[in-house]
């Protein structure tokens, strides 16, 4: 049965107030929360289809906006990968609290990254894909000249390919070990790239296949860049995602 999408509210676990559409279905059914990317937000192309699909299908989801991104609140300059974290964690209180289904996780990149960031710390997820994930933040900075690194340090702010971002980011980037943090999850894990991906390179998601802990399976999609621009490219992305959800979340149904 397919539920529709209403606006909700509910705060992050650093307190923030945070917008998401949520689609609810019967209570055992499964859930997939969607985790966007670091430019985007909770409308972006394949999160809007891939909710359309898991919905048809009788899944609970919620899609959200990240602090100061979209509808949620605070300044963009604010963000932290570490934030995000607490973010995803208000985002899995709020359906914590509504579904009694096995819970899963899908990010595109930054998202898939805070994805499993979380998922390491949280054994109640039952699955995980993610798309063009980075598994190496610190390579953000292999470009920035050692006096700017230090001028961010410094000054508290810099401008990161046109986009103001403040200390808490560089300190993250500098020492988020993402490999570390994906040995600890035991919870299958769906790991899709392109390898004509420019923005996150292949080798990202292959670090992450190579992890140890619980079931890996890379899809290196050939010929597709980090967006998955092509239509047909993103229906088979999506193919692959749901198919993945129906096997490890409607298969680990509790009753």
């Amino acid at each position: 049965m397919r539920g529709a999408e209403e606006r909700v509210e509910f705060s992050s676990r650093r307190g923030n107030r945070l917008v998401g559409l949520w689609a609810p279905a019967e209570s055992a059914a499964p859930v997939v929360i969607l985790c966007h990317g670091m430019e985007s937000t909770k409308e972006g192309t394949k999160h809007r289809l891939l909710v359309e699909r898991l919905r048809e299908d009788g899944y609970a989801t919620l899609r959200f906006d990240f602090s100061y991104v979209g509808e949620s609140e605070g300044a963009f300059a604010d963000l932290t990968i570490r934030g995000e974290v607490e973010d995803l964690g208000g985002a899995f209180d709020f359906v914590s609290a509504r579904a009694r289904g096995p819970i899963g996780l899908f990010g595109s990149s930054l998202g898939g990254t805070v994805a499993l960031l979380f998922a390491s710390a949280e054994p109640r997820i039952a699955a995980l894909a993610v798309v063009a994930a980075v598994a190496v933040p610190k390579r953000i900075l292999s470009e920035i000249r050692a006096v700017d690194l230090q001028r961010w340090r410094e000054q508290g702010r810099f401008s990161l390919g046109g986009v103001e971002l403040k200390r808490g980011f560089l300190d993250d980037v500098e020492t988020l070990d993402v490999l570390g943090a994906c040995a600890t999850i035991s919870s299958p894990i769906l790991i899709a790239h392109g390898d004509a991906d420019r923005v996150v390179p292949v080798a990202d998601g292959e670090a992450i296949a190579a992890t140890p802990g619980g079931e890996r399976l890379l899809r290196v999609h050939a010929g597709c860049d980090h967006r998955f621009s092509r239509r047909e490219d993103l229906e088979r992305l999506l193919d692959e995602c749901s198919h993945w959800f129906e096997r490890h979340l409607r298969g680990g149904q509790r009753s």
